[in-house]
């Protein structure tokens, strides 16, 4: 068997979080991997999507000032905001029975807005473009099935029966992680018995760049 290849820092799984800090990580100097299942050779080389609503990916996130300086600081925000993205300036909070409302406003905080509402893919495109050109190792493709530490390493196996080894691993392999099942981190949940509904609709009256969330007996809608 081959001797595995060393890393300082090894991260599975590179969504929004794991790509990155992977990419956060080297530009510190360390020696990183990047481990991911999926292939995103499509999702880098296909052209910025057409602006039709068949298009829009419903999985989108609020992005705040201190997520925005961090991207700006890993030089992928320009290419993030050169597609579909909208600041908001304004966010209003009000009880369904009309008991209580509660607005933020950017201008109070001498801010020109208090987050953008980003498409995730569109995240996760700009970070892999950047990725290309790092020292990040970045394995697409990989599926770990396996992980022990020994001798104060992490070993960790893939599907091709390769083995990689570092220091530290970082498990972003999301909210059913098997890295955090093999290494026995213990966890805390419970089930709030609500479901949620994303969708991209199209409205009559402008959004006036507000986030607007009202809570009804049923739960929330934003």
């Amino acid at each position: 068997m081959s001797n595995p290849r060393t890393f300082d820092i090894l991260v599975a799984g590179g969504g929004m979080i794991g790509s990155a800090l992977a990419l956060g990580l080297s530009r510190q100097g360390w020696q990183v991997g990047l481990v991911e299942g999926a292939d995103h050779e499509a999702l880098v080389r296909a052209p910025d999507p057409a602006s039709t609503v068949a298009d829009f990916e419903p999985r989108v996130s609020a992005l705040s000032v201190a997520s925005q300086k961090l991207l700006e600081q890993l030089g992928v925000w320009s290419e993030i905001t050169s597609g579909r993205n909208c600041p908001y300036q304004t966010m209003t909070v009000w009880d369904g029975d009309g008991t209580g409302r509660i607005q933020f406003e950017a201008a109070e905080l001498q801010a020109k807005a208090l987050g953008t509402i980003v498409e995730n893919r569109g995240v996760v495109r700009a970070l892999f473009k950047a990725l290309e050109h790092s020292s990040v190792e970045l394995m697409e493709g990989a599926k770990i099935t396996g992980c022990q530490q020994r001798h104060g390493r992490f070993q960790v196996e893939l599907e091709d029966g390769a083995t990689v080894s570092a220091e530290l691993l970082v498990g972003c392999d999301g909210a059913n992680s098997r890295l955090r099942q093999w290494v026995g981190l213990p966890t805390r949940e419970w089930d709030y018995d609500q479901q949620a509904i994303v969708c991209t609709a199209r409205i009559e009256k402008s959004h006036q760049y507000t986030a607007w969330q009202r809570f009804m007996s049923t739960g929330p809608v934003a």
